[in-house]
């Protein structure tokens, strides 16, 4: 028996399974595993990366928290003058 790793990879999530392929006929084949993960996206998220902008919801977070940052360390900066 040979063993295959089969890969079902789509745009929100990626399956797996391993399976025995019976390699005669007195061997029976047999999925040894199989399971999927799926990958949270909304439907803007979805129409977003469709027309070319792969920004996540956590990368625009990130953006956004590190221009809170930036703005407050220019305030202190007047303050402390």
């Amino acid at each position: 028996m040979k063993k295959v790793l089969g890969l079902d990879l789509g745009s929100a999530s990626i399956g797996w399974a391993v399976v025995n392929v019976a390699e005669t006929k007195e061997e029976k084949a047999a999925i040894l595993g199989c399971g999927s993960r799926v990958i949270p996206i909304s439907a803007e998220e979805k129409d977003s990366f469709e027309k070319g902008k792969a920004i996540s919801t956590n990368a625009d977070r990130t953006l956004k928290r590190g221009m809170r940052r930036n703005l407050k360390r220019y305030e202190q900066r007047r303050d402390n003058l």
